[in-house]
């Protein structure tokens, strides 16, 4: 089975992503169904994403070369169908989950599901979430198939979608092929390697202010050129002699901050929005 990657989506996968909802369209018209089906629908979605990816709720997966294979988004609770007797903020809430076609068979949409209850349950929500097209009964079968319970059915007339689904927050099916939920680890040596910097920029420092003072004992030239170049010397050391112990203060208050960060295999460093989801436009 191929191996994958998840990376934030970036405005550059925007015209890969556009190939991709054409031929899910197409692939949903071919089953009947009429999801998506609206060209201008589909690029009012499209400038949707380039939204959504500036807040860094939309991922693409990557297959083994490199090249688009899936995305998925997250967003807000869309209050047209949960409500708060649902208690909306304890959920993740997953939008627009599209496989390429050529992926079919290595059950990629049923990872990117148990990814994202990994990343669920890593931010304490209770339930992975979402909607589905009400006339959609393929899909709503594949989510059942996938770990969700039918919640209930909501048909506002100005809405297509309205099938509820929830599965239970940390729930893997897959658990022998997962996604990475930490692309780029925390360097294990983090807090060692800090300190060693800090020893050095503390040493160095001292270097600096001992020079200075040594260099401002010196006889000073009368006038002239010679006076210009002293002058011009003595700025500069005075301004180096202030980096020098800003730096030190920097790399003290990093190594302090590093201390408290999580272990590196700690799921707090999953592949989370830049931005808290209450900021977020609505679907």
């Amino acid at each position: 089975m191929s191996a994958y990657q998840v990376r934030l989506a970036t405005p550059d996968d925007v015209p890969t992503l556009m190939e991709m909802r054409t031929e899910a369209e197409q692939w949903l018209a071919e089953m009947g169904i009429d999801q998506w089906s609206d060209p201008d629908l589909g690029e009012r979605a499209m400038q949707s994403w380039l939204k959504r990816i500036e807040l860094g709720s939309i991922w693409v997966v990557l297959n083994g070369s490199g090249r688009i294979a899936a995305t998925v988004s997250r967003g807000r609770a869309d209050m047209d169908f949960w409500n708060e007797t649902d208690d909306p903020h304890s959920a993740f809430y997953i939008y627009k989950l599209i496989v390429s076609r050529a992926e079919a068979g290595n059950h990629l949409g049923a990872r990117i599901l148990d990814w994202a209850s990994v990343i669920a349950a890593a931010e304490g929500k209770a339930w992975l979430r979402l909607d589905v097209w009400r006339n959609n009964k393929g899909l709503q079968k594949y989510y059942e198939k996938n770990g969700f319970a039918h919640v209930r059915t909501e048909a506002p007339s100005h809405r297509l979608s309205g099938w509820l689904g929830q599965r239970q927050a940390g729930t893997v099916l897959h658990p022998e092929c997962l996604l990475p939920a930490i692309q780029t680890p925390l360097p294990s040596d983090l807090n060692a390697e800090l300190a060693a910097i800090q020893a050095e920029v503390d040493e160095l420092a001292k270097r600096v202010t001992r020079l200075r003072s040594s260099f401002d004992a010196t006889s000073t030239p009368a006038t002239g050129v010679v006076r210009w170049a002293y002058d011009d010397v003595q700025e500069n050391l005075v301004d180096l002699d202030r980096g020098m112990k800003a730096a030190v203060r920097s790399v003290d208050a990093a190594k302090t901050k590093a201390a408290t960060l999580p272990d590196p295999s700690d799921l707090a460093w999953s592949s989370a929005p830049r931005r808290p989801i209450e900021s977020w436009p609505a679907k």
